[in-house]
């Protein structure tokens, strides 16, 4: 049975049915990751547990993990109205799932226990850099040994400062098919004003800091990349 633990008011920002238009469109190429994603997760330990940090509707994420041996699953997410579409598309799974809501940095701080897997998706670029090193530290603190952090996010060219890169993208928004000018500016208002995604060179500076052994660049697709760090 799903379980939704509330722990902060719902997200005055929250246009998951906009957010939901450009992922079906696949212009944040959602289709080739998760495909990426799900080799990624083979083979796996029977009985593994996952820890979903940023899960949004889980929409992507839910069918990849009802092939696999998971042994139970948290998600936790800002959105309240996106956990109620997680509850539903994770009903697929035979494992216990549980939903919590609320910040995810505050939560995994504040958590206890330790998972096979931590996975977070596009969520990680909206903290700042002393927040992304935080971030790392406590998923490293969060995993088994043997486990691993799987990253889904944008992460900036080396050469790109983040101005730089914030004009880049709001340019190609611009050019997204099935997305009226009017979305297209939401999504841009959006970008400018929460994302600073960093460098991979700034994201494996993080990880070692905070004790990973490795970082892997499985797949990247214009600013779009999967990224796993072993324990």
């Amino acid at each position: 049975m799903n379980e939704i633990v509330s722990r902060a008011p719902e997200n005055i920002f929250d246009t998951w049915g906009l957010y939901r238009k450009i992922v079906n469109s696949n212009h944040m190429f959602h289709k080739e990751i998760y495909a990426d994603i799900a080799e990624a997760l083979q083979p796996s330990p029977r009985n593994f547990t996952l820890l979903d940090l940023g899960s949004g509707d889980a929409a992507h994420l839910a069918p990849v993990l009802a092939q696999l041996p998971i042994g139970s699953y948290c998600g936790v997410d800002l959105s309240l109205t996106a956990l109620g579409f997680a509850g539903q598309n994770l009903s697929m799974l035979a494992c216990p799932v549980e939903l919590q809501h609320g910040d995810l940095l505050q939560v995994l701080k504040g958590k206890k226990g330790r998972y096979d897997v931590v996975f977070t998706s596009f969520a990680l670029h909206h903290l700042d850099a002393r927040q992304k090193a935080d971030f790392f530290k406590a998923a490293h603190a969060h995993l088994n040994t043997g486990g691993f952090l799987l990253m889904v996010d944008t992460v900036r060219e080396e050469h790109e400062d983040l101005p730089g890169y914030l004009e880049a993208y709001c340019t190609w928004v611009h050019k997204w098919q099935g997305i009226d000018n009017e979305e297209q500016g939401l999504v841009c208002r959006h970008i400018l004003d929460n994302d600073f995604p960093e460098t991979l060179s700034t994201l494996k500076v993080f990880s070692q800091q905070a004790g990973f052994a490795s970082c892997q660049a499985i797949s990247r697709y214009k600013w779009h990349s999967v990224l796993r760090f072993g324990r």
